[in-house]
């Protein structure tokens, strides 16, 4: 079991609990921690006593560089690869590269698998071991069910209309979608949370693309066309009863990120195999389901988004036929709620996890309400998808998580929102390549491999993208009895060699200077270390104080436009709770 994970803190001990608690007898998990800049790693290493691996990887693994290799004391099937960021697909292909096992199943980190799933998915795999080449399963939504040990114990709905109408979209799209494109023999897409595939036939069309950002769809049609060209007879299944639990956005933000970059990678997807369409030799794939799948999935969004402006214009100049208007309408919708329908009632006949005749009748009532408002949002969320795509947009867009079940820690707060969005922003100009440099936490600074810290860099060390502020999920983590200060000596004496270091003795701080935004250029700014705030923007800057009204611990940075001042009545300040942030407005 392959498991990408990047800034993963709050899903991923459960995540693996749950992989830990499988029925299968020959299993192994490969978490592949993809450079995270949060408590990740640390969360691994608390959880499962991991120790590290002395031996170096035996062959060259098509990926980002491999920092350390650590198996768990407590468990003997558990390996952690921790290497530098370079995606999720570069992840993949690091641990199907360092696996000898004949199946690999890739696992989203955030996602939580049924205990007999990882069983039922190999089933075609055991009906026809020679023919078939991948399988996947059904993705349901954990947000609001109660999970002990890693196992989904109580399935519930989620409380707010928009995750609840995702509960039904997913039930649709697994129960209505992926079920008859496997009967059609044309399953072109297996879910990235929760899918099984034969390790030879992925080494042999070269892993995953580094250069998609919807890697499930591309292999899985890749995996089509490879097979088609070579003349071999295969089988790519859907497997209904296995189910894996995902974490769904309960915001329109969130969401809109998620979904645009669905759609953006869609037409990548649709784009690079444009030479498969129409041709027999790719059987139904190429003839029948990649056309209708574009036509319905990639265009129909942008039709009818167009549609929404013409139609009030035709009715304006009035040649606008308002019965065949209502009458197509009522059929379009009346489709659409069949299909919705259809799979709820999947659902509750074949496995009812939804108990309560409620819950049933809101996901009814969801099926009919999506085509009021969130069926409009999303030809929006289309378009929007449709303009990056032609600017080439290549972020990933990042997606809040509140975790698992009671175990669940506190969601972060509205200002470590704001900063989230802040580091989004830098994130996305990090992915385009954008020259910015930024604050970055790193484990191992380059001039002293033994210590930690947080540096400003003008490239994070070691995998070349620029560097950003990047939150924390918790906001207790890595919280003690002190600060971070700057220190022109991190241990090996070279005086040019500065950063932040953490610390429970503010005099240990250089100068009694601080750190002041500067003018670079026309257009950018930067961080600069400075004994004088007068040529700073907003005349003023950060320093450290030992005793900042607000803050917890030892010390803290805070605004002045004085040094001599020191601390004012608020500032920038370490706290040990989100709620004391909040309390105090920090």
């Amino acid at each position: 079991m392959v498991v990408p994970a990047y800034n993963e803190a709050a899903t991923i001990v459960e995540s693996v609990r749950s992989m830990l608690a499988l029925n299968y007898p020959d299993q192994e998990i490969v978490v592949v921690n993809d450079g995270s800049s949060d408590a990740t790693l640390d969360r691994l290493r608390e959880a499962f006593a991991l120790r590290p691996v002395d031996a170096e990887v035996p062959y060259d693994v098509p990926s980002e560089p491999i920092r350390g290799v650590y198996r768990s004391a407590t468990h003997e099937d558990l390996l952690v690869v921790d290497k530098e960021n370079g995606g999720k697909s570069d992840s993949l292909n690091a641990g199907v590269w360092l696996t000898d096992q004949e199946l690999f199943c890739a696992v989203d980190a955030d996602t939580l698998v049924d205990r007999d799933a990882l069983l039922d998915v190999v089933a075609p795999f055991l009906e026809d071991p020679s023919r078939t080449v991948a399988s996947g399963g059904t993705i349901r939504v954990a947000n609001e069910c109660v999970v002990q040990d890693g196992q989904v114990k109580e399935v519930n709905l989620p409380k707010t209309e928009l995750a609840g109408v995702q509960v039904m979209e997913y039930l649709r799209a697994f129960y209505s979608g992926r079920l008859g494109l496997a009967r059609l023999k044309g399953l072109i897409l297996i879910s990235g949370a929760f899918g099984v595939f034969r390790t030879d036939r992925v080494r042999e069309i070269g892993g995953y693309r580094h250069d998609t950002i919807t890697e499930d769809f591309d292999v899985v049609v890749r995996l089509h066309r490879h097979l088609a060209d070579a003349d071999v007879d295969y089988r790519i299944e859907f497997v209904p009863e296995p189910v894996a639990w995902t974490e769904v956005p309960e915001s329109l933000a969130s969401l809109g990120r998620q979904r645009r970059r669905w759609y953006r990678g869609m037409i990548e997807t649709v784009v690079a195999s444009r030479r498969m369409f129409f041709r027999r030799r790719y059987g139904r794939v190429g003839s029948v389901v990649l056309p209708f799948f574009t036509a319905a999935e990639a265009l129909g969004p942008l039709i009818e988004g167009l549609d929404y402006v013409l139609l009030p214009l035709g009715w304006y100049l009035g040649i606008l036929n308002v019965e065949f208007f209502l009458t197509f309408l009522l059929l379009t919708v009346g489709v659409e709620v069949f299909l919705s329908w259809f799979g709820v009632f999947s659902e509750v006949w074949s496995y009812n996890r939804y108990e309560s005749p409620r819950d049933v009748l809101r996901l009814l009532w969801y099926g009919v309400l999506e085509n009021f408002g969130y069926r409009q949002w999303k030809t929006i969320v289309a378009w929007h998808g449709l303009v990056e795509f032609l600017r080439g947009e290549r972020s990933w867009g990042a997606m809040e998580r509140s975790g698992f079940g009671t175990d669940a820690e506190p969601a972060a707060t509205d200002a470590a929102a704001g900063a989230a969005a802040s580091a989004e922003t830098a994130g996305s100009r990090a992915e385009t390549g954008a020259s910015a440099s930024g604050f970055v936490w790193v484990d191992r600074l380059v001039d002293a491999p033994a210590t930690d810290g947080v540096r400003w860099l003008d490239r994070v060390a070691g995998d070349g993208t620029p560097g950003r502020f990047a939150p924390v999920v918790y906001p207790t983590v890595g919280v003690g009895e002190g600060g971070f200060v700057w220190t022109a000596d991190f241990g090996d004496g070279d005086d040019d060699d500065g950063g932040f270091v953490w610390t429970t003795d503010p005099s240990l701080g250089a100068g009694d200077g601080g750190f002041a935004l500067v003018r670079d250029g026309e257009d950018g700014v930067r961080v600069t270390a400075t004994t004088d705030f007068a040529d700073a923007v907003g005349g003023g800057g950060f320093v450290w104080t030992a005793d900042p009204p607000l803050g917890a611990g030892d010390g803290g940075f805070v605004w002045v436009r004085d040094f001599d001042v020191g601390a004012g009545d608020a500032g920038f300040v370490w706290v040990v709770e989100a709620a004391e942030r909040a309390a105090d407005g920090a």
